[in-house]
This record gives structure tokens, C-alpha cells and sequence, in this order.
């Protein structure tokens, strides 16, 4: 049983893809993001022992921390600490399982810094062998569309997508990484939403600046978690 519904997936432009993702049980859904974090299956994918004990060692000090401070085993609401943990990994579940896209761990299991990592909250790599950078943003008191696409390009400016790829790129394919050489690169913006009806969202997301300035990419997926 799953914490938490798809209840939109569909295309609002050719290279634009919407999906809404609605919790069901709040508790749930934490336990199974903290589940989903702390499987190190994708460890066995790297023969280097050095490699495999560098991103183990890694992975096991983030998953403490957050089993630590921000995801308790009983925990059954979520807050302000584990907000953009839910929506980062319900985010990039939706993409892996919905999508059939790459599956990369979280950014902050496989960065050096454990917790805070600048930079991009998640990625992945499209059917068509084209990488994309996920931001995840939370507010508490309304959508948090505008906080993620203003990241987003943001990042995109200071080349922070260029500085992430030492971090990722063995879990990529080597087209991928020779498209992005050639500015061939999309975008996903995981958001917090609120009430607000889906064609009200998109109405609103379509005016915003950021949003219009992202639609230039291969690819962009907007992500909103109903939190």
C-alpha cells in the first residue's frame, strides 16, 4: 500500500509534461519516503570497491542524519524539516515509476555534504538520453511553483548543473552527457500546492516569468505534491 495517488500526468505542451501527487496518509507517505531513501540497492550497480564504500559512506551519513532530525520511524505529520525531503523524493519516485525515467538516488545521498548541498535536489535522465536537474521547494502558506522556477534558472545561470555533474554523471549514459555538452538539458521543478484547482495552477504557472524563460529547455516537468 502507497501513502500517496498520481492524480494528474498528462502533457500541457510538447516538451512540457504536469503530474499532481496527492498523500493519502500522511504517515505513510513518510515512512515509505524514509524507506525509499535508506535502500542502498543502487549501491551494487558500481564494481570499484573504492567507489561503492565512497557512496556508501555517504549515503549511510545522510540517512542517519535524517533518521536523526527530520524523519522519525512514527513520525505522522510532516514539517517544515521534512517537507522538501517528501516533495523531493515523492518527486522523483513519480518520475521513475510514472515516466519510466532514470533512477538516481537524492542528491544529498550521493554529495559529499550530508545535509544542505547546494545545487540541484535530485536528477534523472529522459527516454531520450537527455539529463534533467530537479529543485524542490516548500511553503507552507501557498504554492511553491514560483520558489522552484525561480531556483531553477537561477542554477541554470550559475552553472550549478555543470558543477553537479562530477556527482552524478557515473549513474548516466555517455549520450546523455555528450547532449548536455551540447546545451541539450530539461528541468524539474518539484513544488508544495495547496487547494488550488489544477487548471487554476496551470493558468498561474503559465504567467509566471520563470516558468516562460524555462520553457526553452528540452524538457521541463512541473511536479505538484498537495502538502
Amino acid at each position: 500500500m502507497k501513502g500517496y495517488n498520481i492524480v494528474e500526468n498528462y502533457k500541457i505542451d510538447t516538451n512540457i509534461t504536469f503530474i499532481r501527487i496527492d498523500p493519502t496518509d500522511i504517515k505513510l507517505t513518510l515512512k515509505e519516503v524514509f524507506q525509499s531513501l535508506s535502500d542502498l540497492s543502487w549501491l551494487s550497480k558500481f564494481d570499484g570497491s573504492y567507489i561503492l564504500e565512497s557512496f556508501n559512506e555517504r549515503a549511510n551519513s545522510t540517512i542517519k542524519h535524517i533518521a536523526d532530525n527530520i524523519i522519525k520511524s512514527n513520525d505522522s505529520s510532516i514539517t517544515s524539516s521534512s517537507a522538501e525531503y517528501v516533495v523531493s523524493e515523492l518527486a522523483r519516485k513519480a518520475i521513475v515509476n510514472e515516466l519510466k525515467y532514470l533512477d538516481i538516488p537524492l542528491a544529498e545521498l550521493i554529495k559529499k555534504q550530508k545535509i544542505g548541498n547546494p545545487g540541484f535536489d535530485f536528477y534523472s535522465e529522459n527516454l531520450s538520453n537527455i539529463l534533467l536537474f530537479g529543485e524542490a521547494k516548500f511553503l507552507t502558506s501557498k504554492n511553491a511553483y514560483g520558489k522552484a522556477f525561480e531556483q531553477i534558472i537561477k542554477f541554470e545561470k550559475n552553472k550549478s548543473d555543470i558543477e553537479d555533474l562530477i556527482d552524478f554523471d557515473r549513474f548516466c549514459s555517455k549520450d546523455s552527457l555528450e547532449k548536455f555538452n551540447k546545451k541539450e538539458k530539461g528541468f524539474i521543478a518539484a513544488f508544495s500546492s495547496k487547494s488550488t484547482k489544477t487548471d487554476v495552477l496551470l493558468k498561474n504557472i503559465s504567467k509566471n516569468l520563470h516558468f516562460i524563460e524555462m520553457k526553452k529547455f528540452s524538457e521541463i516537468i512541473c511536479i505538484a505534491v498537495n502538502l
